[in-house]
C-alpha cells in the first residue's frame, strides 16, 4: 500500500506518516504499523495474532499491547470503538479497517446517473432511483455528523 485516503486523513505507509486535512497527525510506530497492516486488508477481519505477528514480529508480547496500540490509533483518528467509522473491532477475534476510500461517494455519484441515464425514458423509476439517493445521501450525512 503506498497510499490511501479515507474521511480527510492520508495514510502514506512509504513516507511514515498520517495526515489529516494536509496536517500531520501524531502516531507511535508501532500503532502506525498496526494501522498500516489493518488498512492493507480493508474490510477484512485481521485476526489478533496476524496483527502481532505483523507489527511485534515473533516477540512474545500480549495481547493489551495490541489494544493499547488500537486504543492509540483511535484517538488519532477520532474514532468510537461503540460506532467506528475506521476501525472495527471484532469480538475475540481481531479488527476490521472499515474506512470507505476517499472519492467512494464520487464513484457511487457517477454509477447513480450512469443508471439514471438508462432509465430516463421510464419517469418513475428515475423518480424511485432519486428518492434512494436522496436518502442514502441523508444516511451518509447523518453518519458523519455523529
Amino acid at each position: 500500500m503506498a497510499s490511501l485516503r479515507f474521511d480527510r486523513f492520508e495514510l502514506d505507509e512509504a513516507d511514515a506518516r498520517l495526515t489529516c486535512a494536509g496536517q500531520p497527525v501524531a502516531l507511535a510506530p508501532k500503532p502506525f504499523a498496526e494501522l498500516c497492516a489493518l488498512a492493507r486488508a480493508p474490510r477484512m477481519l485481521v485476526t489478533k495474532n496476524a496483527l502481532l505477528d505483523a507489527v511485534w514480529g515473533h516477540r512474545f508480547v500480549t495481547e493489551s499491547v495490541l489494544k493499547s496500540a488500537i486504543s492509540e490509533v483511535r484517538a488519532a483518528l477520532g474514532d468510537d470503538p461503540k460506532q467506528p467509522r475506521y476501525i472495527e473491532t471484532v469480538s475475540r477475534r481481531g479488527y476490521r479497517f472499515i474506512a470507505a476510500p476517499a472519492g467512494a461517494q464520487a464513484q457511487i455519484a457517477s454509477a447513480l446517473e450512469t443508471v439514471m441515464s438508462l432509465c430516463r425514458s421510464d419517469a418513475a423509476l428515475a423518480d424511485l432511483i432519486r428518492s434512494v439517493a436522496t436518502a442514502l445521501e441523508r444516511e451518509r450525512l447523518a453518519v458523519g455528523q455523529s
